[in-house]
């Protein structure tokens, strides 16, 4: 092989081995989890334990209006949520947004973005979540009546442009007083309802903790069923009979089962 021929060859070899290689701006699969990407602390379960709205900075994109929770393993629908954290708003938060925004960095060339929506309301609530290329509309998907999501409301969002996709938004739909969603697993340049996350084992069921409260006749229980999306407490008011008062009760139910058998024999 002459000084020529080697040339040509290392060449060659070149020009093959940059096909493997992606070229700057190239849509590249990421998905965002809030726990490793970006590599996040676990938040707090609720978002009144928020100072307030967090920005998250991430490839490819940043992440605004809402919050990180730690709550994700509460979810029913979890195949879907990646455990410890969401992210999410509510009108009840530290000064959050009523829409959630994905901008995504110019240098990086998506065309499809894909996440779970998850409606942390009680009541069902629809969500309308667009896709723009700077100014223009380029994708829409509006998920209509989601159930709570204690009753597995959830909705799988996939946008797709071909032309491109520089930012999303997420908001519920109208101009509602009240609001609280999440979303998690955003994916850019994958489907994330065909490319699942590892799903998260359900933590048992947290036994319901009471607390009495007062002596004698009647006492108050003090009942909670666990720190979820939807904090449930409840009082219970509890009456205890005396001993004497049990003695009478019985006596008196006695006395009702012997007259009716007489009552009975007489009929007879």
């Amino acid at each position: 092989m002459n000084a020529n021929s080697s040339i040509a060859w290392v060449f060659a070899v070149v020009a093959v081995a940059g096909t493997a290689i992606s070229p700057a701006g190239a849509a590249v699969v990421t998905t965002v989890d809030f726990e490793n990407v970006p590599v996040l602390a676990t938040g707090p379960s609720i978002y009144v334990a928020v100072p307030g709205p967090q920005t998250i900075t991430t490839a490819p994109a940043t992440f605004t209006g809402g919050v990180v929770l730690g709550f994700a393993t509460f979810f029913p629908a979890i195949s879907f949520a990646t455990k410890p954290n969401v992210y999410g708003t509510a009108d009840f938060g530290n000064r959050l947004s009523k829409q959630l925004t994905i901008a995504i960095d110019p240098a990086s060339t998506t065309t499809e973005v894909s996440f779970a929506l998850f409606n942390g309301e009680t009541f069902n609530q629809s969500y309308s979540v667009a896709a723009f290329n700077g100014s223009s509309l380029v994708a829409s998907q509006t998920l209509t009546d989601v159930v709570p999501n204690f009753n597995s409301g959830y909705g799988l969002i996939d946008l797709v442009a071909p032309g491109g996709i520089t930012s999303v938004t997420v908001s519920a739909v109208g101009a509602p007083s009240v609001w609280d969603f999440l979303i998690d697993s955003v994916g850019f340049n994958q489907n994330i309802g065909t490319t699942l996350p590892p799903a998260v084992v359900q933590l048992p069921t947290p036994p319901v903790v009471g607390h009495r409260h007062g002596h004698g006749e009647a006492e108050l229980v003090e009942v909670n069923f666990g720190d979820d999306v939807n904090d449930i407490r409840g009082t219970v008011v509890v009456v205890t009979p005396e001993p004497g008062t049990c003695a009478l009760m019985l006596a008196g139910l006695a006395l009702s089962l012997t007259r009716r058998g007489t009552a009975t024999s007489l009929r007879r």
